[in-house]
């Protein structure tokens, strides 16, 4: 990294005062030998040395008018432990140590002729501030306005910004363990603007995965995998095959299985998890009202003013409150659905007790009847007695209590490994570990909607000591090939082994090594490797593919109760590189990758069927049941696509039934009747149901009336919400 010495831009900053401002900032930020001569030897004048005092104390101002609106908040970077200094000066006395990750308030700033730009920062350790001076080489910040003024005013002092002498490959190679390299290497690739601190917690993953299970301190849902359930005593009864509710009906205390994978940082190293770990801060030039409203999109709130008036539409009062309260607005919003879920029915913001706890504060209890005393008498005593001041409020205790607090993340509100202000693992926000991936993924959606994903992010990632996949990995003979792109013989000759049933010849090897060089991911071999020749040539069964994916992917042969799942999925239509996708983006597949030390990657090049199960089940369904046949590959790619582009449920149901191909079958009332029962209501129909319906027909209705009485009736709404489809509306 470079430090700008004194020498340099004090001269800089005299040239710059005395010349037109047509000077390039790179002729004046050097530290050339004839310049610091010139310094030390005294040919710089007193009035120049006067001018130059004069303008670093404008400077100087000019920052501490943006300290006065509002505290602006810096992370520790690029060293993993950093000695505060009692005065901005080389060898000063440290005040206290901080290390890398670590959130600093910015107070003031400095200068040095030896260390260059200092700033006065307020660190919290163990609960105590602790203040002291920081290099700029060692701060970094997703601020706007800070990071502004570095371009428009410090320029001004030292002829330059401080900029990286280290390429963002090369900082993640330096600073993170050999376990994240893969991950955040492909991220770089595709993102350059994004930068990645490390947290170094300082911590033991065996120590914090413990603590993170101790009492009902993670929760999971109902609906999640019961491999993500403990059956631990008290947490399951083995006579009775159920689980322990912990909080209200529907919540269960977590396995070690599941509070495992969403404490691993590693498994949040994608495009969408990332987020994960965002400073969560307002940034009024990306936070928008489109972007909040790509994440309540589908729920209770979209295109929606608060219900009591207070305030106008959610998408704005979001953004409103995030600029008062210096909190993201996605995250706010993204909050509130986590907590209220789609369609906003809770009792706590219902209004029925005079108030109202959008974001669940306090709102915690064994049961939900206690759950909602608690979180109501909570909201009374805050005076939330309207929807705007709910969340005004909410928001103020997430940013007050947590953002400004050093829990700064998404992940660090859920597990509490930053020990500065409240200590470790007591002072978490939610119970839910999914909540932080959950979240996330809508606040990746809002800056993919408002066209902001290559903006200057700082992620903030924690690491532990002696973690899952975070040392150097077991793969072996991993290499990085061109550009830092992992390459692993021995993932290749597993893929070679399990897929194709054989060793790699060495042509094949060089291949498969050529393109992860060059940047393709293990999952690109993965799909590479299925699609080839060798591999349709076998001609495969659903079990005997299936059979291969789970080798090949998950590295285990299939359990009873999952291969007759994904089973019965194929054989309603999902097609198998949908399921090879899906495998792609499971934890055995990302651990297996962290083992060989190589990019995981997704599965991208899908057609429009390969996307969305559900989606794909519907059209197939509508194919055997209208149609009376297998879809075709192109039908079938036609039409899910038109549903993934806005198409409804409705819309493609008219399209099949209004079609050439079913005019011509000529089918009779009975058999209309048949049809529709069996592709909008799943079954056959009843005797004095079919009789009525035919009846209609026979009486004059037309089949459109008929139709409408299917597709508007509560089991193909039923059925709709199963494939995750909108119902629509009938418009023949």
């Amino acid at each position: 990294m470079k430090k700008i010495r004194m020498t340099g831009f004090l001269l800089a900053a005299v040239l710059l005062l005395q010349s037109p401002m047509t000077a390039m900032a790179s002729s004046v930020s050097g530290n050339g030998p004839e310049l610091q001569a010139e310094a030390k030897t005294g040919t710089v004048s007193e009035n120049d040395m006067d001018d130059y005092s004069r303008a670093c104390e404008e400077v100087r101002e000019s920052l501490l008018e943006i300290l006065d609106s509002k505290p602006v908040y810096v992370l520790l970077y690029n060293t993993d432990k950093y000695g505060l200094k009692a005065e901005p000066k080389e060898g000063a006395a440290e005040t206290g140590s901080v290390v890398s990750g670590t959130q600093l308030t910015v107070n003031d700033v400095a200068f040095d002729d030896e260390l260059g730009v200092l700033y006065l920062v307020t660190a919290y350790v163990n609960g105590s501030p602790v203040k002291g001076y920081v290099e700029d080489s060692n701060i970094v910040t997703n601020d706007v306005e800070f990071n502004e003024w570095k371009e428009t005013e410090l320029v001004k002092i030292t002829g330059t910004v401080y900029r990286s002498e280290m390429s963002n490959l090369e900082a993640i190679y330096v600073n993170f363990p050999s376990g994240y390299h893969a991950a955040l290497t492909a991220l770089s690739q595709s993102h350059p603007n994004w930068i990645f601190v490390p947290f170094h917690t300082g911590l033991e993953w065996s120590e914090v995965l413990a603590a993170q299970r101790e009492g009902d301190r993670s929760l999971v849902y109902r609906t999640v995998d019961d491999s993500w359930k403990s059956k631990d005593p008290g947490d399951y009864d083995p006579a009775t095959g159920q689980y322990v509710p912990k909080s209200g009906a529907n919540w269960f205390r977590a396995s070690e299985t599941g509070v495992s994978y969403c404490l691993n940082p590693i498994n949040y190293l994608n495009e969408n998890n990332i987020f994960a770990f965002e400073q969560l801060t307002y940034n009024q030039s990306i936070h928008n009202s489109s972007g909040v409203a790509a994440i309540i999109a589908n729920s209770w709130m979209s295109g929606r003013a608060l219900e009591d008036g207070s305030g106008g539409l959610y998408q704005d009062v979001f953004v409103e409150i995030g600029s008062r309260t210096g909190v993201s607005p996605y995250h706010l919003a993204s909050r509130v659905l986590q907590e209220q879920g789609v369609r906003g029915d809770s009792a706590l913001i219902s209004g029925a007790y005079g108030a109202y706890n959008y974001f669940n504060v306090k709102a915690s209890g064994a049961t939900d009847t206690e759950i909602l005393a608690n979180g109501i008498a909570y909201a009374q005593s805050q005076g939330w007695v309207t929807r705007y001041a709910s969340i005004l409020g909410g928001a103020q205790v997430v940013g007050g209590n947590y953002i400004s607090k050093g829990q700064d993340s998404l992940y660090l509100q859920k597990f509490d490994v930053d020990a500065s202000y409240y200590g470790l693992y007591s002072h978490q926000y939610m119970q839910n570990i999914q909540a932080p991936m959950t979240e996330s993924v809508s606040v990746k959606r809002a800056y993919a909607n408002a066209g902001a994903l290559d903006n200057n992010y700082v992620f903030k990632i924690p690491v532990y000591l002696n973690m899952p996949g975070g040392g150097t990995g077991g793969g072996g003979n991993v290499t990085p090939g061109p550009g830092g792109y992992p390459v692993s013989e021995e993932f290749i000759t597993q893929l070679y082994s399990s897929i194709l049933g054989r060793q790699p010849d060495a042509e094949g090897m060089e291949y498969w090594k050529n393109k992860m060089s060059t940047g393709s991911t293990a999952a690109d071999l993965v799909m590479g490797f299925f699609d080839s020749q060798e591999m349709k040539n076998r001609k495969l069964t659903n079990e005997q593919y299936l059979g291969y994916a789970y080798t090949a992917i998950l590295g285990r042969n299939p359990e009873p109760d999952g291969k007759a799942y994904w089973l019965g999925e194929l054989e309603a239509g999902v097609t198998r590189n949908c399921i090879l996708a899906g495998f792609v983006e499971s934890a055995e597949f990302t651990n297996l990758c962290n083992y060989f030390g190589i990019r995981k990657g997704s599965i991208t090049n899908l057609l429009p069927a390969d996307k969305n199960r559900g989606q794909t089940k519907f059209v197939v369904r509508l194919y055997r049941n209208i149609f009376n046949r297998e879809a075709d590959e192109w039908g079938l790619n036609d039409w899910t696509y038109r549903l993934q582009n806005g198409l409804t449920a409705c819309d493609i149901l008219e399209g099949f039934l209004y079609s050439e191909e079913f005019e011509i079958s000529n089918f009779t009332n009975e058999q209309y009747v048949d049809i529709l029962y069996r592709t909008l209501l799943g079954r056959n129909a009843d005797a004095a149901g079919k009789a009525d319906w035919v009846g209609r027909l026979n009486a004059g209705q037309s089949r459109s009336q008929i139709l409408a009485g299917f597709a508007y009736s509560i089991e193909f709404n039923d059925l709709c919400r199963e494939y995750g489809i909108k119902v629509g509306t009938l418009t023949r």
